[in-house]
């Protein structure tokens, strides 16, 4: 065995002071709690991260397609549904209408599909909760609570002359997203056009590789020209998006702190255990060790005891996660987070990166002693030790 390795495990496993083990155990426990809370919350953000991704690339289209000349977009909508990457394309319609409830005026996003596309009416079937009539509009689940909807809703459609109608309510659906449960009725393309003249068409576009739609976005300014605004679902929620990344990010750096101070108690096992083994270390200087392996033997304790934590904190913070996925129990409002469990997402990138922190931190707390010890010279080893 190389003597640095065996003086390691001497050191640490068969310390004579019981008072150094426990440190170490400390030491070890203090990271491995650290890894592993970082792991978890970590994944958990990942979680939110993930369901909020799926809910916007499930409902909104990936792409969406605006033209100064309307009659395009049918044209358009042909071009693109010959294309390999479009896995498929709805003219869609959007306006306002301001909703009455009682005495208030609330501002409504209507949202016009079309119906008589089979997969649109697929993909939005799944969100509906209640579907009551033939006619009129789907309310999101939120307005419906917020104002007591029950079966007709009161409007004034987006006009010069503001004149009260009323609809049926024809169903009730729920998205998972605030701003679209909260704030949009949902109704048929030709219904919606009849509101009001003041509406806006799109062409949406649906991708099979949603992460592609930046490249298809290039390709596409090139192809149609001028009079053609073109954006993304990712440039749509860029604020959104930001602010996860930088709390994400927030959170990482907050929580490694807790790393951090668990590494302290590596610097204080560390330091201990230089002034216990004073004596061995002139010794072993007297018998021919360099600074050099003196330096690798204290640093290497360091490391091992963060080594340790690292992977004891990595298996439990893995284990809490895949229970927590396999058995989610821990339950959330649903009118608040719109998911009825705790989400959790495992990122092995984020993981490698937890694990590579825990390391160096360990590491570089155990050199200022490992340096202290590597310093002393042999005759003021054995002097004072």
């Amino acid at each position: 065995m190389i003597p640095e390795l065996y003086l390691v495990r001497r050191y640490i496993f068969r310390g004579g002071a019981r008072h150094i083990s426990f440190i170490a155990v400390v030491s070890c426990l203090g990271v491995a709690l650290g890894v592993a809370t970082l792991i978890i919350v970590m994944s958990v953000m990942n979680g939110f991260d993930r369901d909020l991704t799926d809910s916007l690339m499930k409902f909104n289209h990936h792409l969406r397609i605006e033209s100064f000349d309307k009659t395009r977009l049918p044209r358009i909508k042909e071009i693109l549904q010959a294309r390999e990457e479009i896995e498929g394309a709805s003219i869609f319609l959007q306006t306002q209408v301001f909703a009455k409830f009682d005495n208030l005026i609330v501002p409504l996003v209507v949202k016009g599909i079309d119906f008589t596309d089979e997969k649109e009416l697929k993909i939005f079937s799944k969100y509906i909760k209640e579907d009551n009539h033939q006619d009129g509009f789907f309310v999101g689940q939120a307005l419906r609570d917020k104002f007591f909807i029950s079966d007709k809703i009161e409007f004034y459609p987006l006009g010069k002359k503001l004149k009260l109608k009323k609809a049926h309510i024809r169903g009730i659906f729920k998205i998972g997203l605030y701003d679209i449960d909260n704030n949009y009725i949902i109704t048929d393309l030709e219904k919606a056009k009849s509101l009001s003249p003041n509406h806006i068409l799109f062409l949406g576009v649906r991708l099979k590789d949603a992460f592609k739609v930046s490249d298809l976005k290039q390709k596409l300014k090139k192809d149609l020209g001028k009079g053609v605004f073109i954006s993304t679902w990712m440039e749509s929620n860029r604020v959104l998006f930001s602010a996860l990344k930088l709390e994400k990010i927030t959170m990482f750096i907050i929580l490694s702190l807790i790393i951090l101070v668990a590494s302290f108690n590596i610097f204080a096992t560390l330091s201990i255990k230089v002034v216990e083994k004073t004596k061995d270390i002139g010794i072993l200087k007297s018998l021919g060790f360099t600074s050099k392996k003196i330096l690798t033997v204290f640093s290497l304790q360091g490391l091992l005891l963060g080594f340790i934590g690292t992977i004891g904190g990595t298996v439990l913070g893995l284990g809490l996660c895949i229970l927590l996925k396999k058995y989610p129990f821990i339950k959330l409002p649903a009118e608040i987070y719109y998911i009825k469990y705790l989400p959790v997402a495992i990122n092995y990138r984020d993981i490698s990166l937890i694990i590579f922190v825990g390391l160096f931190l360990s590491y570089v707390f155990s050199l200022l002693p490992a340096i202290k010890a590597a310093r002393l010279s042999a005759s003021e080893a054995l002097r004072y030790g």
